[in-house]
């Protein structure tokens, strides 16, 4: 009975070893960026969806029009690793395949992170300056 009791303890701690240091960063909200003195906003829903604002314009959300076809733009995100993974992926109704946006971000605090996505399917793996854009929860 001892033996059990101490080997509970002992997976017991060992498995407190594997949680992350810091809790994991809250994207889902409304976020604001300035882009060579433009300012836009991108939205991360708790659903899944996303959408980009300029303007007062919205790009993106469960049901939007793309170049005439109905499509959804929804993102994944994984803060699992120093460099959080942010993923835009539009989809259009009917077709098999989609497009995508694939990010890096950083934390900075609860309330801003920046945030660098290529337009070639292909993640940044560093930021640029020029291609960097910081966003603040709104």
């Amino acid at each position: 009975m001892k033996n059990i009791i101490l080997l509970a303890l002992v997976v017991l701690s060992l498995t407190s070893f594997n949680t992350k240091d810091s809790a994991s960063f809250n994207i889902v909200g409304r976020w604001k960026g300035i882009d060579n003195k433009e300012i836009g906003y991108v939205v991360f829903q708790a659903d899944g969806y996303a959408y980009f604002e300029m303007n007062g314009k919205k790009m993106g959300g469960k049901s939007f029009t793309e170049n005439g076809k109905k499509a959804s733009m929804k993102y994944k995100f994984d803060d699992s690793e120093r460099l959080m993974k942010i993923d835009i992926i539009v989809q259009i109704v009917g077709e098999k395949t989609s497009n995508s946006l694939l990010g890096i971000g950083e934390k900075i605090d609860d309330n801003s992170f920046k945030m660098q996505m290529s337009y070639d399917n292909v993640r940044p793996k560093a930021f640029d300056k020029k291609e960097t854009i910081v966003f603040k929860r709104q």
